[in-house]
Parts: C-alpha cells; sequence; structure tokens
C-alpha cells in the first residue's frame, strides 16, 4: 500500500480501496461492470427494457435480447454503440460486440401467476 504499514499522513479509504483492488486484480473488472451498468445510458431506455449487456472481456462487449428481432435491430446499432462507449469511457473502452445465444433471463413480473 502507499504507506507501506508506516504511520504518516492518513490516507484516504478510497486511495485504500483503489490499491486493494489493483493488488487482487480486480480493479480492472470493476471498470468492466461500469460499463455492464452504463448500458441504459448508451442505448436509452427504450431498448435497454428489451436487451442487457452480460459480460465485457477484453474489450469484447456480450449481449443478450428479448427477441430475435430486437437483436437484429440492435445489430444494426452496433458501430453508433461501440462508438457511444467508446466516447463516454475512452477509446477501445469497446472495440467489438458479439451476442451471448443463451436464454435472456426475463424480469419476472408479479402481475403474472
Amino acid at each position: 500500500m502507499r504507506n507501506g504499514g508506516r504511520r504518516g499522513r492518513p490516507v484516504r479509504v478510497a486511495e485504500i480501496l483503489d490499491d486493494v483492488l489493483a493488488e487482487l486484480g480486480l480493479k480492472e473488472r470493476l471498470a468492466e461492470r461500469e460499463l455492464l451498468l452504463a448500458w441504459p445510458r448508451v442505448v436509452g431506455a427504450r431498448i435497454a427494457r428489451c436487451s442487457r449487456a452480460v459480460d465485457i472481456q477484453d474489450s469484447v462487449l456480450i449481449l443478450q435480447a428479448d427477441h430475435p428481432v430486437w437483436r437484429q435491430e440492435l445489430t444494426l446499432l452496433v458501430p453508433s454503440i461501440i462508438a457511444r462507449y467508446n466516447e463516454m469511457f475512452g477509446p477501445g473502452s469497446v472495440r467489438e460486440i458479439r451476442w451471448d445465444r443463451s436464454l435472456p433471463r426475463r424480469p419476472v413480473n408479479e402481475n403474472e401467476s
């Protein structure tokens, strides 16, 4: 850590946490998680209701869509989605988009029984 265990100036918790995350190799995964959470801001609420960013590794964003029509629509928007991510998080944040072909997790609707 920054002080090497020595006493000295007070260290902000954010600095300590940053060091711990880096030492554990989690800092990059935390940054990737921010990209996943930004999905509604990137594509808008309407599209985010029917799709989700489920993973990102090595700047490859993995998406799911509730219906093949939404997958097709988003496939047409891939260049602008990548550009928006890179605008928001820096060049190279997302360089490719792939589809998760497993069944999407649909939110539970309390009105359905």
